[in-house]
């Protein structure tokens, strides 16, 4: 039987620029997908690439006193560059430029007017330079693009159009239906609600004598093909060079920034449909990086390059950094000092302590000989049973592409190996027999850890392994086993710690308060009155994939049924408590403006959704109250904010309905 296939997609990179941040991001999770695809045993395809003609490059390329050609050549080694320092493990790298990609598009082309969707005729429109895109007044803020705060052109001239208005109810259906699946739920409703709104038939083409940077169409050499068209069939000419488009199309996940998601949910698929190709299955839409509140933009001049920063700080801390600290479809705001935050409490002192502590205890005690376990207590076995559910856990957050909720499955577990190691003390154990039980769930532990965390970062899980004497593993030898043999390396240091960068204008983010907090959205499934309490009540409620049981103060402000089903917001590792004789896992949230009281509430999140400040990374590491006092919450414009950022999921900002200033707790 053969293997289950994989095809995942990067955008195809525009060239007037160097890589920034935004396309390594991009990249990043795409390689992270493919990865973890390869470790499930699947044949995997893993395509990036630039785009490489168009009338901004042109113009660019004059600027600069270079042809084009000259000019795209210069800039696709950055990308090769970048990729390559980021540990990119693509299968392919395209380029429009190739030869037998411009061929292959004039084919289509042809083949297309052949069938008559594409037709001669004049196209009206304003058109965005930046976007590459024509542009309607109502995409216009104050009369200008709002990604490149320029004004558009209106042009008016002869242009050859494709029939994209013929697709409309085709293109509807296929959305709406899930064959064509667009994710986050947001952006498929972004965009059936676009093509209820009328698709027009577009130019494919611009007069040679304007912009000659392109590729002639077949039929009038006096036109050259509009950009967009010849790129999106990069998708297809990039396994056709290595003669991999019959086993891996149609694709199986495209992933893009939403600045690009209306062309690639409307005029791509109308293509594939004309030409009877089979639609790609799922396009996943990321956000935006943010620097000082407004959209990292090559055209605005505020980009951050993952090169400098990659040698700086090392790929695998990049690569973390940007899995674990934006949400999956959501923004997200980039900066040094929280990148150095969670990379030195993440990757050193979670990883990088436990795999040196086991190590040297292993060197001392057994002469790097891995132990053979005796009789497992029970905690040895908790551990174990924790270890044996990170990868189906992991496993479904990946498959629903919500990689931050993956890494985080994936590095509690490496918390509660610490935990582990803590509680047992080792160092202190006199019991030979005992000792070589712990230590080998030590070593087997870290041995999980390095196959859970080499789709994320590859080096560091390569490093693992090798310090343990042990192949690198799929995602078959993920679970915890009694019988690994093998001899440690003498102890190396896994994570080098960065030094902090120090900022005048802002508080470091390792000292920031908020950080501890792991909030989350809660269903309140149940409310019954404490037995011995007349102002609390005893919440039995759902975070997804975990029931708790909650004890508030809410008798005074709330009916049980107006608490019943509504989608609270929890501090979900504080420490539990015993609150008049029951136990509290959590607390809820709630802001107070005098004897008034309301819960916050995130009405359209599902439970289990994270909840965070763009910014400031979360350790999740378990707290008392006197760590949550520190954190001064309060409200604004009917939304909980810290320090005027409002409180999100991916899906919304949270709820405080309420006056301004009230106070969360």
């Amino acid at each position: 039987m053969p293997k289950p296939k994989f095809y995942i997609t990067t955008p195809i990179y525009y060239t007037n620029a160097e890589p920034h941040i935004g396309s390594a991001y991009t990249t990043i999770i795409a390689d992270a997908l493919a990865r973890w695809h390869k470790s499930l045993g699947e044949d995997v395809f893993f395509l990036t690439g630039t785009d490489e003609h168009g009338q901004k490059i042109q113009e660019v390329a004059e600027n600069a006193g270079m042809t084009p050609k000259e000019f795209v050549d210069k800039i696709v080694l950055k990308f090769k560059e970048a990729f390559s320092l980021l540990n990119i493990s693509n299968n392919n790298f395209i380029r429009t430029t190739d030869p037998a990609h411009e061929t292959e598009v004039q084919k289509i082309l042809q083949d297309l007017y052949d069938k008559k969707f594409i037709y001669k005729g004049n196209y009206e429109s304003y058109y965005c330079i930046g976007c590459e895109q024509y542009v309607t007044r109502n995409d216009l803020v104050d009369g200008k693009c709002p990604l490149h705060n320029k004004e558009p052109e209106l042009r008016r001239e002869e242009a050859y159009l494709f029939k994209l208005s013929a697709f409309q109810k085709t293109l509807l259906e296929l959305i709406k239906n899930g064959t064509y699946c667009i994710l986050p739920e947001q952006r498929r409703k972004e965009i059936t609600t676009f093509i209820e709104g009328g698709l027009q038939d577009i130019s494919i083409s611009r007069l040679k004598e304007k912009v000659h940077w392109g590729i002639e169409l077949p039929f009038d050499k006096k036109h050259t093909c509009f950009v967009w068209v010849d790129a999106f069939w990069s998708y297809i000419t990039g396994l056709k060079k290595k003669k991999a488009f019959d086993k891996f199309w149609p694709a199986d996940t495209q992933l893009m920034a939403k600045d690009i998601l209306r062309v690639h949910a409307t005029i791509w698929p109308a293509l594939l449909l004309a030409t009877g190709n089979a639609l790609p299955k799922t396009l996943f839409v990321h956000g935006y990086f943010t620097v000082a509140g407004q959209k990292m933009s090559k055209s605005l001049g505020n980009v951050i390059s993952p090169i400098p920063l990659t040698k700086k700080y090392g790929t695998d801390a990049l690569r973390y950094f940007l899995l674990r600290e934006i949400p999956a479809g959501a923004d997200g705001d980039f900066s040094e000092q929280a990148l150095i935050a969670r990379a030195n409490a993440d990757l050193g002192d979670t990883l990088g302590n436990l795999l040196q502590r086991t190590s040297v205890l292993v060197h001392k005690n057994f002469a790097g000989q891995i132990p053979k376990p005796g009789r497992f207590t029970k905690e040895d076995k908790a551990l174990i049973e924790n270890a044996n559910k990170v990868f189906p856990e992991a496993n479904e957050a990946m498959q629903k592409f919500e990689w931050h909720k993956a890494v985080e499955t994936v590095w509690n577990f490496a918390h509660a190996c610490n935990k582990y190691v803590n509680d047992a003390e080792p160092w202190n154990l006199e019991d030979k027999q005992r000792l070589g039980t712990v230590l080998y769930v030590m070593v087997e532990s870290l041995r999980l850890l390095s196959i859970l965390t080499y789709p994320f970062v590859p080096a560091t899980a390569e490093n693992i392994s090798r310090q343990l004497g042990q192949k690198l593993g799929n995602f078959k030898q993920a679970k915890f086993k009694r019988s690994i043999k093998g001899t440690l390396a003498q102890p190396e240091i896994l994570f080098k710690k960065i030094e902090p960068v120090q900022s005048v204008s802002a508080t470091p983010t390792e000292i920031e308060p908020f950080r501890k907090l792991m909030l989350r959205v809660a269903v309140v499934e149940d409310v019954q009155p404490h037995p011995n309490a007349d102002k609390l009540y005893v919440l039995k409620i759902s975070l997804g994939t975990e029931k708790r049981q909650l004890v508030a103060g809410m008798r005074n402000h709330y009916q049980p049924d107006q608490l019943k089903g509504k989608h609270i917001v929890v501090v979900a590792n504080l420490k539990p408590a015993m609150l008049r004789g029951v136990e509290s896992q959590g607390m809820l949230l709630a802001a107070q403006v005098g004897d008034t009281v309301k819960v916050l509430e995130a009405p359209n999140s599902p439970p289990g959704s994270d909840v965070y400040v763009q910014g400031i990374p979360c350790e999740h590491d378990q707290i008392t109250i006197d760590d949550f006092a520190k954190v001064k919450l309060t409200t604004k414009n009917g939304k909980a904010v810290y320090k005027d950022k409002p409180l999100r999921t991916e899906k919304e900002e949270i709820i405080a309905p309420i006056g301004d200033n009230a106070i969360i707790k």
